[in-house]
């Protein structure tokens, strides 16, 4: 029987310990300044350098072209007669910038720009000269037709496509991207955290061992009430950690409309079809995200960790130094890494056959079923089955790995081989 009382006595040391550390209240807190500097940063960047508009010079042959670009922008565009041969060199030189050369045989659907520049120009301002070049001769070409408003209206508008999704409770807008992002970053955050607290349970184990501290442990308390308590100590560590993550997260949510509204409305937009962009994206909102996500994130979450702890427990036992896992390691890795490797199947049809198998298996679902789950509503009985299964799982392995950690914890200056492993495995 479990004696409770050494139990929890374990789980609060092990919480509470990790709790005041540096490293836990630092990395708490890095988190979500990380977060914040991820959504702004980027935004008053592109902010920032909007200020800026360079200049290129145009060699035109149709003489149209050009003076429709200098009408259009004369702070981007000017035109000169200076040959293209004199601005190559006075581009190595570093007098301009760039030059853009516009041959006669535009006009009539045949040739190609040529936009010279030094290297140093970014795909927003080459997207942005291709339109304007694009937009220019096609509207000339289109003068040369007589071509009515009306005709030239149609081939500005812009088809707009609005994504809705069907149930028995009626159409609702579907955000489907959206949900695909949110269900990788809660799969990469799980992804994460088994590697984390894994090696963090790891890591303690050994550290016990080679200080001989669990020889003094081990004859109050079971081994196997010590690896419960140590596995469910972390587990709750690593809860109180996502819990303050995803608090911090969500006020971070809230604000996230407004604040890319404000840092992304430049003075001078530099993108194609800038105009319309910014006002999508001033209009920008965070859909809602039902309580079933976060329920089962954390579900999954607290399930994968303890799976994936009791396996890092066993090994940090079965070894003496953290360079001798490796290899011990090696079969745990690659369960965490396989479901990343589907993580784009999954998520672009999450109702196949193969992401509902890939994402009802134990060792992949804390992975995989948070992705399906922000991208689709999965059937009741796929989500209790998971869990069912999962839990299982955790007792089969967390008795497996204790009957390693009585042996491995008390062995010292030996490798433990996979043999060896499931020797202790087979002992009474």
């Amino acid at each position: 029987m479990i004696q409770k009382e050494k139990l929890l006595l374990i789980i609060k040391r092990e919480y509470l310990t990790r709790l005041k550390s540096k490293v836990f209240i630092i990395s708490t807190i890095l988190a979500p300044v990380v977060m914040i500097l991820l959504l702004v940063l980027p935004a008053l960047v592109v902010t920032m350098s909007g200020d800026r508009v360079r200049q290129f010079y145009v060699f035109d042959e149709t003489g149209a072209v050009g003076q429709e670009l200098v009408a259009a922008d004369s702070v981007r565009y000017r035109l000169t007669d200076t040959v293209p041969d004199s601005l190559r060199q006075a581009l190595i030189r570093g007098e301009i910038e760039g030059f853009l050369v516009i041959p006669h045989e535009l006009l009539d659907g045949e040739g190609r720009a040529l936009f010279f520049h030094g290297g140093t120009v970014g795909m927003t301002v080459t997207s942005r000269i291709r339109s304007d070049v694009q937009r220019t001769v096609r509207d000339i070409r289109l003068d040369r037709l007589d071509t009515p408003a009306e005709v030239r209206q149609v081939l500005a508008d812009r088809v707009q496509t609005e994504h809705l999704t069907i149930s028995a409770e009626g159409e609702e807008t579907a955000h489907s991207e959206f949900y695909m992002v949110l269900g990788f970053i809660m799969g990469f955050i799980i992804y994460g955290a088994m590697f984390g607290y894994g090696a963090v349970i790891m890591r303690s184990v050994m550290e016990e061992k080679t200080s001989r501290i669990v020889e003094v442990i081990a004859s109050a308390v079971r081994p196997f009430e010590l690896l419960m308590g140590k596995v469910a100590g972390v587990a709750l560590l690593g809860l109180t950690q996502f819990t303050i993550w995803a608090v911090s997260g969500a006020m971070l949510l809230a604000v996230a409309g407004p604040l890319i509204s404000f840092f992304y409305t430049p003075a001078t937009p530099e993108t194609v079809n800038a105009a319309e962009s910014a006002a999508e994206v001033a209009a920008f909102s965070i859909p809602p995200i039902g309580p079933m996500i976060w329920i089962g994130f954390v579900l999954f979450f607290l399930l994968g960790f303890l799976i994936y702890s009791a396996l890092f427990a066993a090994v940090g036992s079965a070894v003496d130094q953290e360079s001798d896992s490796q290899q011990l390691q090696i079969p745990i890795i690659m369960l965490i890494i396989v479901p990343i490797m589907f993580l784009m199947p999954v998520s672009d049809d999450p109702a196949s056959t193969l992401s509902i198998v890939l994402s009802m298996v134990p060792f992949f679902a804390p992975i995989l079923m948070p992705v399906r789950m922000a991208v689709l509503q999965i059937p009741f009985w796929q989500f209790g089955l998971t869990i069912l299964l999962m839990i299982l799982t955790f007792v089969v392995l967390i008795w497996l790995s204790a009957r390693i950690y009585r042996t491995g914890i008390l062995m010292y200056g030996k490798k433990a081989t996979f043999r060896e492993l499931l020797k202790w495995m087979r002992e009474k």
